[in-house]
Formats: structure tokens, C-alpha cells, sequence
């Protein structure tokens, strides 16, 4: 069944000719955590959590955004990180009341680790529940440059959860349900563009990094075919990744960009201003105020300053293409 509710209108602030959003993803606070290394001993800082989300939280609110998006990993939970029930219940808990403090709405999707751990039965619900998301659903956004359209991409099937265990699916599925939302609310566009966000990943990005299928929304096909049918999609931005990624592809008819935006908990610690007007968008990376931090977190491993992508990519406009 498509989500009854009509799509959220979000204005700009007053006498301004845009909207200003917010955009960041994967900030896995864990207050208690332990820091903890990747596996290219890329350091995530999970002890020094809570200071950067409150960084964060201060850094938007200072930026006074139109609207916030968070595209999931709001904590860590699942079964990778290990992290006790309890403890993932009092990340979520945190991370709604500081968001609610912002005078920006704030909108979030569930990630894969936005579940608690070895939970087979519905896990994302309670994230979901947080979020006032139907269950496997998303949400509409219209703004007066773009219709926003929030893809839930933890729809997995019960024996997808089940062979996952004790981890979470790593990888994203979009739900029968929530096609048939996104293909509804493609149609319901009109003459505006659409901005598309997502938590995994609908196409395998651009350049050297090694590459596994789990990043990716393993129904993406279907996803994509959707959109092309479409013909009205400008942009897709996605997290899960831990990197910024930028790259233009035909979509149908038309060029469509999709960007990946780089983790709040990783290198380089960032998140994206994105800035819709009559022409397109405008994607600037903001940094967190944290040096010493992102410098460590930089030269962790082999080196993570890949993670910051192209210095193209840290301030670039998206053309909305019209018919």
C-alpha cells in the first residue's frame, strides 16, 4: 500500500529565492563506544562520537538550513559494532532530541546499522517509528525548485534479515510497496525536477576504490528502471559509503547525477550544503571545525584522504535539465 500522506511542503526562509538543505549521513553515535578500525585501518572514531554529532548539530544550527536530511547510520547498531541494545536505544534516543532542537524540520531515512543488534523480527522499526515512516516507506518532500523523494531502502524480506544474522543486511532493498511509492510520486512531480536520497548505493561509483556489492540497494535495477521511466530525476545523493563521490550518467532520457556523501564519522568529516533554485543545485562540502581530529582520521591506515574525492567535487552545480 502506498503512504497515504501527501507530500511535506517545505518553503525557503523568508524573502529568500532558494532552499537551503542540510544534508549528512552516517554519524553511528555510539556515546559509550570504543574506537574502532576499519578494514583498511581506516580509523572510525567511535569514542569521539558524541563530540563530533554535537559538532555537527552546532554547525547546522549555526548555518540555519531550510531543511535537514540525515540518508542513515545514525548509530551502530546491527551486529557489526556490537554495541549493546541498551546503547543503541540511547544513541537514537540523543540523536532525536538534538535534531528536534534545531529550528530546521529534520528528516531521516534508516541505514543498515539503525536496527538493533540480532534482531530478527522487524528491526527497523523502531528507527522507522522515530522517524514517523510507514514501515519499509520513505517520504515526499515538494519545495518550490524540486520535489524531494526519500527512499527507504531497508524493505529486506524476513529470510533476508534471517541469513544476515547476527549482522544486518548489509546491502539495500527497496520493498514492492515502496516502488510502487516512488513510481506514484515520480508521476506526481508535474513539470518539477526530482532530487532522489537514499541510504545504499543505486549504481557503483567512479574511480579507484576497491568496490563490493554490499554497498549497493540490491534491487537497484528496479529502482533505476523506475526512475528512467520517470525521465524527471536531476540527482541522486547516497551515503553508506564513507567517501564523496561525483559522477554524471544518462538516466533515460536524461543526465542524472549521483553523489555520495562522505561520513560525519569518517574522513574528512563532512556534510553537504545543498542549495535548490529555479536552475539546479548547488552542492558545497562543509567541514566539521575539527582538524586535529580529521588530520588523524586522514592519516589513519594507508591514508584516507581519498575519502574527500576530487577538489571538484567540494563545490559544484547540478543543472536541472528541463523538457
Amino acid at each position: 500500500m502506498n503512504d497515504p500522506r501527501p507530500p511535506q511542503p517545505i518553503q525557503p526562509a523568508s524573502n529568500a529565492d532558494a532552499v537551503r538543505i542540510g544534508l549528512c549521513t552516517d554519524t553511528h553515535l555510539w556515546l559509550h563506544g570504543d574506537n574502532h578500525v576499519g578494514s583498511k585501518g581506516n580509523l572510525l572514531p567511535l569514542a569521539e562520537s558524541g563530540r563530533i554529532f554535537a559538532q555537527l548539530v552546532e554547525e547546522l544550527a549555526g548555518a540555519a538550513p531550510d531543511i535537514v536530511l540525515h540518508l542513515g547510520d545514525f548509530t551502530c547498531g546491527g551486529g557489526y559494532y556490537h554495541i549493546p541494545p541498551s546503547e543503541f536505544y540511547a544513541a537514537t534516543e540523543t540523536s532525536m532530541v538534538a535534531f528536534a532542537r534545531l529550528s530546521a524540520p529534520v528528516f531521516g531515512l534508516p541505514g543498515n546499522h539503525d536496527c538493533p543488534p540480532g534482531t530478527a523480527v522487524a528491526p527497523w522499526r523502531h528507527m522507522e517509528t522515530c522517524w514517523g515512516l510507514q514501515p519499509g516507506l520513505g517520504r515526499t518532500i515538494d519545495t518550490p525548485y524540486a520535489r524531494l523523494i526519500l527512499l527507504n531502502a531497508q524493505g529486506h524480506e524476513p529470510a533476508q534479515i534471517e541469513a544476515a544474522l547476527p549482522d544486518d543486511p548489509i546491502y539495500g532493498w527497496v520493498s514492492e510497496a515502496e516502488l510502487a511509492r516512488l513510481e506514484a510520486d515520480l508521476a506526481g512531480a508535474d513539470d518539477k525536477p526530482v532530487i532522489l536520497f537514499c541510504h545504499q548505493l543505486l549504481q557503483p561509483w567512479r574511480g579507484d576504490a576497491p568496490w563490493r556489492e554490499y554497498y549497493l540497494v540490491q534491487n537497484a535495477p528496479a529502482v533505476l528502471d523506475i526512475l528512467a521511466a520517470a525521465g524527471n530525476v536531476a540527482a541522486v545523493f547516497q551515503g553508506h559509503a564513507h567517501m564523496l563521490n561525483v559522477h554524471t550518467t544518462a538516466l533515460g532520457s536524461r543526465p542524472c547525477t549521483f553523489v555520495i556523501a562522505p561520513a560525519i564519522i569518517e574522513y574528512p568529516l563532512g556534510w553537504l550544503e545543498l542549495t535548490l533554485c529555479d536552475q539546479g543545485i548547488t552542492c558545497r562540502l562543509r567541514l566539521l571545525d575539527l582538524p586535529e581530529l580529521r588530520q588523524a582520521l586522514g592519516e589513519s591506515g594507508l591514508g584516507q584522504y581519498w575519502r574527500a574525492g576530487r577538489e571538484a567535487w567540494h563545490n559544484f552545480t547540478i543543472p536541472f535539465a528541463r523538457a
